[in-house]
């Protein structure tokens, strides 16, 4: 039922790389509540996340690091179609993932994108583990942009073709936290 737009998402998050906007630059949301006008409110995305990632500050060479994604829906609907990933860090050789059952992930380069066969809730949370091993002896530092990408899809456009759904105007939000891990000798 998800499988149809999973390849946007993937698209979605390569896209910044390659120099599109594939993205709003910030939810409305973000916006003080003072700036807020009737224009700002019907952008306002259908979920808003919020995102935790967590990972050492230091790790040795050669061992293995994992990045442990939190997100929460914190309304006001439900998501019917969101996606966890992002970019990893540069000198990753390999790659395992772990999350609730039936999560599956698609991966091009340092891009991961990762779903669930579910919908989350107003309030609900999932979670993504991403372990990463590196190249052999890399060191310095290692940045990563992880997060949700949570799409507003409407109601009966699920089957929809992207450029159907790019026609409709649909909007997406990436909720994001960058990670940096110093890798040391």
């Amino acid at each position: 039922m998800r499988h149809p737009i999973t390849k946007i998402a993937s698209l979605a998050l390569v896209a910044p790389l390659a120099g599109a906007t594939f993205f709003a630059a910030a939810p409305a949301s973000a916006a003080p509540a003072s700036v807020k006008t009737a224009a700002t409110k019907a952008d306002d995305p259908y979920s808003v996340f919020k995102v935790k990632v967590s990972v050492p500050k230091v790790a040795k060479v050669n061992r293995k690091l994992t990045y442990k994604i939190d997100v929460t829906n914190t309304g006001p609907f439900d998501a019917n179609y969101y996606w966890l990933g992002g970019t990893l860090p540069k000198g990753v050789k390999k790659l395992w993932f772990s999350g609730p059952k039936g999560t599956e992930c698609d991966y091009a380069g340092r891009t991961i994108v990762c779903w669930t066969p579910y919908v989350l809730e107003v309030d609900d949370s999932d979670y993504l583990d991403i372990t990463v091993q590196f190249k052999k002896g890399y060191t310095g530092k290692a940045t990563a942009k992880l997060g949700a990408i949570v799409f507003d899809v409407p109601t009966g456009a699920e089957d929809l073709d992207r450029r159907a759904l790019k026609e409709l105007g649909y909007k997406s939000w990436f909720y994001s936290r960058t990670v940096t891990t110093k890798i040391v000798k």
